[in-house]
């Protein structure tokens, strides 16, 4: 699955308990926080047994089926038999949390070296909560993972290394009664009778099964969801923005569309022209185009823009690599290619893995603004508006003009204000005048 997947959901189970599968045969579908991938059959036999549920979030490694190929028998076994149902296994953890803290790390077996053990995200975020360091923590999950008890041992141990202890944590103090400086009364202001009174109407409310509907959080939401959290207690975000002027963009594209669609075979949008215009802004700016860890800062020597796709199942953002060193017509064939294949599902993990900056339309849906989160582990991310004709100064002329608004979100951590701005009018300056982007093409 990739070094930097650690778990998988099981979105659906395409074989039964009983059934028989040939080599190649579709087995399960897996979500990851990057795809959704069908897994084959490595063997032909009869399907015994699955470990696991559809929605069940599993580590990669983990056996999640037995297939019997007739070399030895193996007993038939469904989900609900092989493991505790998820409720009781909840109610067991959750009571397990409050008798019994984890043991002292002197009375744990490591699985790894100390410092040394694989995290997954979640993990990594707790660990960021409690801000511990990362090199003090043992690991004692499986195949040398560091698990939540683990980090949990470790605050405790720095505790009371520090001489802390739990203790009841005080009431609020009750807010002080304002009081007047002087004794005399206030005088209130009489309030007008209306010339229309207003009956409020009162509705017969809704039974109680008709009031709320409720949904569970899985699948791709559940995986966005941690995403977005995760990034945004990563990066220091901040969000410039900048008018555009398009029209001469706009001009162009309507007299060209339809003879490119002929041509080429794909719809020709403005998209190709801002990867462009973003991508030679890079070359001038190129901390725009960098990842930061706690020790470095990695400045990447090539433009892998990634393209936020909506879906009925959630966003997802296809990579075009190298599209520093496209022309516009191969970059808008790519972008309907990977557009194609995102809407059907059909994305594999090289499409959508290596990014290095991300560029999000949130205009194809009428947005005039917004404040687009960082994809991590990159630094920025220009966000896209509609484009609408508002009054412009030209030539000290007010006239009608088509005017998009830009937003870039960056990381304050590495990405300083005058920076961002400046990358971002230098993108203006392409897009309002074609000559100067032509001028940069291969």
């Amino acid at each position: 699955m990739g070094e930097s997947v650690l778990e998988g959901t099981i979105l659906e189970w395409k074989a039964k308990i009983g059934d028989r599968v040939e080599v190649n045969q579709t087995l399960v579908e897996l979500m990851t926080d990057k795809v959704n991938i069908e897994i084959p059959s490595e063997v032909a036999g009869v399907l015994t047994a699955q470990f696991a549920k559809e929605g069940e979030v599993v580590p990669v490694g983990s056996r999640i089926a037995t297939i019997d190929d007739g070399q030895g028998g193996g007993e038939v076994a469904s989900v609900e038999s092989a493991a505790p149902p998820v409720e009781e296994s909840a109610q067991a953890v959750s009571k397990a949390d409050k008798k019994a803290p984890p043991p002292a790390i002197s009375e744990v077996k490591s699985t790894a070296p100390i410092g040394r053990g694989k995290m997954s995200p979640k993990v990594r975020m707790i660990i960021r909560e409690y801000g511990v360091d990362p090199a003090t923590i043992t690991p004692t999950g499986k195949e040398g993972r560091v698990t939540a008890d683990d980090v949990r041992r470790t605050v405790e141990g720095r505790s009371t290394v520090a001489g802390f202890s739990a203790g009841p944590i005080p009431s609020p103090a009750t807010p002080a009664t304002t009081v007047a400086k002087s004794g005399a009364a206030v005088a209130v202001p009489a309030v007008q009778k209306p010339e229309v009174k207003i009956e409020i109407p009162v509705f017969e409310p809704l039974p109680a099964n008709l009031r709320e509907t409720r949904q569970p959080l899985v699948g791709a939401r559940k995986i966005i969801s941690e995403h977005m959290i995760r990034s945004v207690q990563t990066s220091a975000h901040v969000t410039t923005f900048e008018d555009i002027d398009m029209t001469e963009l706009v001009r162009y594209r309507n007299e060209t569309k339809e003879s490119f669609r002929l041509t080429y075979g794909a719809n020709l949008t403005y998209m190709p022209f801002v990867i462009k215009a973003a991508c030679v802004a890079i070359k001038e700016f190129p901390k725009v185009n960098a990842s930061l860890t706690d020790s470095e800062i990695i400045l990447k020597n090539y433009c892998n823009i990634g393209v936020a796709v909506a879906r009925e199942e959630g966003l997802i953002v296809p990579v075009i690599r190298d599209a520093d060193r496209k022309t516009i017509v191969e970059l808008a064939v790519e972008l309907a290619e990977l557009g194609e294949k995102a809407r059907t599902n059909r994305l594999m993990p090289d499409d959508v893995a290596g990014g290095t900056f991300t560029i999000t339309n949130a205009g194809m849906f009428g947005a005039t603004a917004s404040t687009p989160i960082i994809n991590q582990p990159q630094v920025a991310i220009l966000g896209i508006h509609a484009i609408v004709k508002r009054p412009w100064v030209v030539d000290d002329e007010i006239v009608i003009r088509n005017i998009s608004s830009f937003g870039l979100s960056f990381d304050h951590r590495l990405i300083d204000g005058h920076t961002a701005v400046q990358f971002l009018h230098r993108v203006h300056d392409y897009l309002s005048s074609l000559n100067r982007l032509l001028l940069n093409l291969r």
